[in-house]
């Protein structure tokens, strides 16, 4: 007979610490990334957008980066869905609901899934257009921090044993581990 053994990974590792890492790594990985790409792609001049459009962009990258946590999901049959709330705050919330247990190769593709697609995009979208080059950059370099908090949970998950399944809570995840009893 086979049971469960669940590990329990909470959401709570210093809320003001991971929000001073992810700033962090939002203005390190734009340094370097415009350092690296303005040095390999020649431009004389920027192309300049209103405040409005800039704005809209980040709330697009913001949903853009959910959805690519959700496309990996969706084609491995699991079922998510993203759930927007305000929570007293100025601005919306977006929160990725699991509705069933997936497997931790899933998990971990659908984590790192935005890191890599919309990273990727920058950089192709740098060199082909390179008068949108800081905007290209700071989307990027933004990403970079959203991408954080997915490194963290991966750092977790990369030492669970390959066949565990990860079950999605509110307070955290749980990391199930199948043992014979």
């Amino acid at each position: 007979m086979n049971c469960w053994k669940t590990i329990n990974i909470s959401r709570d590792y210093g809320t003001l610490r991971l929000i001073m890492f992810s700033s962090s790594t939002v203005l390190l990985s734009f340094l370097f990334y415009y350092l690296v790409m303005s040095t390999i792609v020649q431009t004389t001049e920027f192309t300049q957008f209103g405040f409005v459009t800039v704005v809209l962009s980040l709330f697009g990258l913001v949903l853009t980066h959910k959805l690519l946590h959700c496309l990996p999901i969706w084609l491995f049959g699991g079922r998510a869905k993203i759930k927007i709330s305000t929570r007293k705050l100025l601005f919306p919330l977006m929160d990725i609901k699991l509705r069933e247990p997936l497997s931790r190769n899933v998990y971990l593709l659908a984590l790192f899934s935005p890191l890599v697609f919309i990273t990727t995009a920058g950089a192709v979208g740098s060199i082909m257009w390179p008068q949108f080059l800081p905007y290209f950059s700071i989307l990027t370099s933004i990403n970079f921090g959203l991408a954080f908090y997915d490194l963290v949970y991966a750092s977790h998950l990369m030492k669970a044993p390959k066949q565990c399944y990860i079950e999605d809570h509110d307070e955290g995840f749980h990391i199930l581990i199948k043992q014979a009893v």
